[in-house]
C-alpha cells in the first residue's frame, strides 16, 4: 500500500497528492510519469510526475477530477489514506541541456508537470519563460512557484478573469515574434499541444510535447499507447512520453483517444446514478425512497445451465447473478423504514443495509453488513428457503414479486473480497545467498521454488500489481483459474519467498542497484518478452486495433469483462477478427466470444496444418462457434470517417516450398476478400521488451534485443546475472520458461556454493529438468 502524505485542493476539480514512495522518488526525473491503481478492480491510470523529493521520499501529482477514478480520488481519499499500487518512474526523462531561451507551456492539468522541467532547464543555465493556461481564475494554482522559478511568467485564462485573456497559443505566438525561443515544451490536452506545435512549425522552433495517452500497463507490454512519430510507430510509455511535436501524428492520436468514449459515457452515467443513491440513502439516510409503481414487477431471472447439459454432469445448475443482474435486482428494494424482511430472517441479517451497500456498488461493504449476522452468505444464498422467510415478508410481495434477497446474498458472498490466510515461515537464518528474480511469471516462479529449497533467500520483483506474469495477464481463467495461480504462489510464500509488486526493474531499480546497493549475490532475469508485433498495414492506428497483450490484459488482469464494476473498459463491438493462429490467438478468439461478440473470426496466412496452436485449442474454438479463414493474410484495415474500424481486406494465399523452419511458405495470390468487422486483434507473437536490457550496460543482446544467455546455465555476460524464458528465447511456452528457470536455479546455487569464484559458472554436475 502507498500512503498519501499531503493533499491540497486547488479548485472543485483540481487537487494535489504527495505520495510516499521512496523508491520512485529517488529514481524520478523531470518528464517521467507513474501508474496509479486505487484498489482491486480499479483501472491503472498514468499521471505525470509534478515534483519529486528524494529526501522526503515523496512524489507529487496534480490531478483533475474528470473521470470515474480521478473523481474517486478527489472525493474519497485524504491525507493519511493509502491506496493499492504506485508504479514508476516510467517513460524517458526530458532531455535537459543548456540551449538558450526555453518557453514552457502548460495547459490545465499540464501546468503541474511543466514545473519540474522548468526548474531543470533553469538549473541547467537556460533563460526560461513559463506560459500557464487555465479556463478561469478559480482554477489557477502554483502561480507563486512558477513566478519564483521562471525568468518570465505569463498567465492566460480563457475568460480573462486572471492574467491575459485568451489561449496559451496566442501568448506563445507573441513571444516567438518578440523574443524567439530556442526550445518550446508543451504539456496539456492534445488539442492544445497540437496547436502549440502548429504555432512554432513555421518558425522552425523545436517543440517537445508530452503524450501520456491511454495506457494499461505503462511498461511497454501492451501497445495501447502507440503513436506515429515521423512516420514510425512509437510507444509513449517506453519511447516517450516526450516527442517532437512537429513529427507527431496528432490526427491519428486524437482518433484513438475516442475509442472508449461510449463505454466511458455509460460508466459516467452509472457513476452519477450511484452518487445520487449514495446522497439519498447513505448521506441523507432517506428510506422508502421510491414507489412500488417505479419498481420492475418481476425478479431478475437466475441464469442457469441448459437442461440437457446439466443432466449429464455435476456442474452447478444456478450460475449466479452477473453484476448487472445484481445491481438491477437491488434497484427493486424500497429501503423500507420498518423492514419486515429482517424479522423474517432467522439470523437477523440487516437486509436493507446490505442491499443499500450493493446499490452504491460497495460489494465489500455489503459483505461487512451480512457478516455482522452471518458468515456464510454464499451458502445461505444458495440453500436457505428465502421464499418462506425473508422474501415472504417483503413489502413488494403484496403487489409484485418480492426482492430476490437470497440471490443478492449469494452474489455478495461470491464476489466480495474474502480475507486470505497466511502461514509464511521465516527463511533460513544462514542462507546460501540472496537472489533477486526479475518477473513472477513461470520462469521466475520455477527458479524461486528451486532456489529456496537450496537454501537461498529469494526476492521476486514484479512490475505489475499482481503476481504470475503471463500466467495471470496472458492466459484466460477458463484455461487457468486464478485461484490456482494464487494457491501456488502462496505455497512459495509459505516456503519463505518474498514477493514485491509494482517494482519495474530497469526503472524503479536497475540490475546494478540490485547487486551493488541492495546486496543481492545473483540476479535471474525472467522478465518475459511482451512487446507486441504489428504488420504495418494501413488502418492499424484505429482505436479498436488491439495487440493480443493489450486485449488479454484488459480482461485477464484488469477485469475488463466486468466493466463498469471494474474500471478498465474493453471495447469489442459486434465482429472481431483475430490475426494469427497460435495459442494466444485462440485465447483472444475465445475471450471475444465470452465477451458476447456475435461474430468472431480467425485470419491466418497458412493452412490449418501449419497453425502453431494446440489442436485441442483449435477444436475448442471451433466448437464455440468461431470462424476460421486459413490461407488469408490481412493487407489493409478499413476505417470510416471517424477513424473506427469498419472492415479488413485480406489476400488469399497458397502454400509453396518449406521455409528454413520446415513450414511451407505462404505465397500471395491475386485474390482479395473484404470482411466486415469493427475490432481487430493482432496475435502475431512478441518482441523483446527493452526496459531491462537497455538499462543494464554490459549485457550482451541479440540483434533482436533479446538477452544472450548460455543454454545450459542461463548465465549472461555480466557476472552474477542469469536470464531465461522469453526474454532470451523470444515467445515460447510456459513449460519451456519453467525449464529455463530450473536450469538457472541450479546454476545459481552452484555459483554460490563455489563462493562466486568462477564466471561463467562451472557446468552443472546434475541433469537439469527440461
Amino acid at each position: 500500500m502507498y500512503r498519501i502524505t499531503r493533499r491540497d485542493q486547488f479548485s472543485d476539480i483540481t487537487f494535489l497528492w504527495d505520495i510516499e514512495a521512496p523508491d520512485v522518488a529517488r529514481a524520478a526525473r523531470p518528464g517521467h510519469f507513474v501508474m496509479l491503481r486505487l484498489r482491486d478492480g480499479a483501472e491503472r491510470i498514468p499521471l505525470t510526475v509534478a515534483d519529486m523529493d528524494p529526501e522526503a521520499g515523496t512524489i507529487t501529482v496534480v490531478v483533475q477530477a474528470l473521470g470515474k477514478t480521478t473523481r474517486d480520488m478527489r472525493d474519497h481519499y485524504k491525507a493519511g489514506d493509502s491506496f493499492a499500487d504506485f508504479v514508476g518512474p516510467l517513460g524517458l526523462p526530458q532531455h535537459i541541456d543548456k540551449v538558450g531561451h526555453v518557453v514552457l507551456v502548460g495547459g490545465g492539468l499540464g501546468v503541474a508537470p511543466i514545473f519540474p522541467q522548468l526548474r531543470g532547464f533553469r538549473d541547467a543555465g537556460n533563460r526560461v519563460t513559463a506560459i500557464m493556461g487555465f479556463r478561469s481564475k478559480e482554477l489557477v494554482f502554483w502561480e507563486d512557484r512558477f513566478q519564483e522559478a521562471s525568468d518570465a511568467l505569463v498567465i492566460c485564462t480563457d475568460d480573462g478573469s486572471a492574467g491575459r485573456e485568451g489561449f496559451v497559443t496566442d501568448a506563445l505566438a507573441d513571444i516567438i515574434a518578440s523574443d524567439r525561443p530556442d526550445l518550446v515544451v508543451a504539456i496539456g490536452p492534445l488539442p492544445m499541444m497540437r496547436a502549440c506545435a502548429e504555432v512554432t512549425r513555421p518558425h522552425g522552433v523545436k517543440t517537445m510535447v508530452s503524450l501520456n495517452t491511454i495506457m494499461v500497463d505503462g511498461t511497454g507490454m501492451c501497445g495501447s499507447c502507440r503513436v506515429t512519430v515521423g512516420g514510425e510507430v512509437k510507444f509513449a510509455c517506453v519511447d516517450g512520453p516526450d516527442f517532437d511535436g512537429h513529427a507527431v501524428d496528432f490526427a491519428e492520436l486524437m482518433l484513438r483517444q475516442k475509442r472508449f468514449a461510449p463505454e466511458e459515457t455509460k460508466a459516467n452515467a452509472d457513476f452519477e446514478h450511484v452518487c445520487k443513491l449514495d446522497q439519498i440513502l447513505v448521506q441523507e439516510g432517506k428510506r422508502t425512497y421510491k414507489k412500488i409503481s417505479q419498481v420492475e414487477p418481476h425478479q431478475v431471472p437466475m441464469p442457469e445451465r441448459n437442461a440437457m447439459e446439466r443432466a449429464a454432469n455435476f456442474l452447478e445448475v444456478n450460475l449466479g447473478y452477473t453484476a448487472e443482474d445484481a445491481f438491477r435486482e437491488a434497484e427493486r428494494c424500497l429501503q423500507c423504514h420498518r423492514p419486515d424482511c429482517v424479522a423474517g430472517c432467522p439470523v437477523g441479517v440487516d437486509i436493507p443495509g446490505f442491499i443499500r451497500r450493493l446499490l452504491v456498488r460497495d460489494i465489500d461493504g455489503a459483505l461487512d453488513v451480512i457478516n455482522e449476522s452471518s458468515l456464510f452468505p454464499s451458502i445461505c444464498g444458495r440453500v436457505c428457503p428465502q421464499e418462506h422467510q425473508c422474501e415472504k415478508q417483503c413489502l413488494l410481495g403484496r403487489k409484485v414479486d418480492s426482492v430476490a434477497i437470497g440471490r443478492l446474498e449469494r452474489y455478495v458472498g461470491d464476489h466480495a473480497h474474502a480475507v486470505g490466510q497466511t502461514g509464511a515461515v521465516s527463511p533460513s537464518e544462514t542462507p546460501l545467498g540472496r537472489v533477486a528474480i526479475v518477473g513472477s511469471g513461470p520462469g521466475g516462479l520455477a527458479a524461486a521454488a528451486d532456489l529456496v529449497k537450496r537454501g537461498c533467500r529469494v526476492t521476486v520483483f514484479e512490475a505489475l500489481h499482481v503476481l504470475g506474469g503471463v500466467l495471470h495477464y496472458g492466459i484466460p481463467s477458463f484455461r487457468l483459474p486464478r485461484d490456482i495461480i494464487d494457491r501456488e504462489i502462496q505455497r512459495l510464500r509459505d516456503m519463505g519467498v518474498e514477493f514485491l509488486t509494482d517494482k519495474v526493474i530497469g526503472k524503479t531499480f536497475t540490475v546494478a542497484q540490485l547487486m551493488e546497493e541492495m546486496g543481492f549475490d545473483a540476479v535471474f532475469i525472467a522478465a518475459g518478452a511482451g512487446a507486441p508485433s504489428f504488420l504495418g498495414i494501413p488502418g492499424e492506428y484505429a482505436g479498436r486495433v488491439y495487440s493480443a497483450n493489450e486485449f488479454l490484459t484488459r480482461v485477464n488482469l484488469m477485469g475488463g469483462n466486468d466493466f463498469p464494476v471494474n474500471d478498465t473498459p474493453v471495447s469489442t463491438g459486434k465482429a472481431v477478427v483475430v490475426i494469427g493462429a497460435g495459442n494466444t490467438a485462440m485465447d483472444c478468439l475465445r475471450v471475444s466470444k465470452r465477451l458476447g461478440v456475435p461474430k468472431v473470426a480467425c485470419v491466418y496466412r497458412r493452412s490449418e496444418a501449419e497453425a502453431p496452436a494446440r489442436l485441442e485449442e483449435i477444436r475448442h474454438a471451433k466448437e464455440e462457434g468461431i470462424e476460421f479463414h486459413f490461407l488469408h493474410t490481412p493487407v489493409e484495415i478499413h476505417t470510416n470517417e471517424d477513424g473506427d474500424v469498419r472492415g479488413i481486406r485480406v489476400q488469399k494465399m497458397t502454400l509453396g516450398e518449406p521455409d528454413e523452419q520446415g513450414r511451407r511458405k505462404p505465397i500471395p495470390l491475386d485474390e482479395f476478400v473484404e470482411m466486415e468487422c469493427d475490432t481487430v486483434i493482432y496475435a502475431l507473437g512478441t518482441n523483446a521488451n527493452p526496459i531491462v536490457p537497455k538499462s543494464t550496460p554490459g549485457l550482451d543482446l541479440t540483434k533482436w534485443g533479446y538477452i544472450v544467455a548460455d543454454g545450459e546455465t542461463q548465465a549472461t555476460t555480466l557476472p552474477g546475472v542469469f536470464a531465461g524464458g522469453d526474454i532470451v528465447t523470444g515467445g515460447a511456452t510456459v513449460i519451456l520458461a519453467m525449464g529455463a528457470g530450473r536450469r538457472a536455479a541450479q546454476a545459481i546455487a552452484r555459483y554460490l556454493e563455489d563462493g562466486k569464484a568462477h564466471w561463467p559458472p562451472v557446468q552443472q554436475r546434475e541433469t537439469a529438468p527440461a
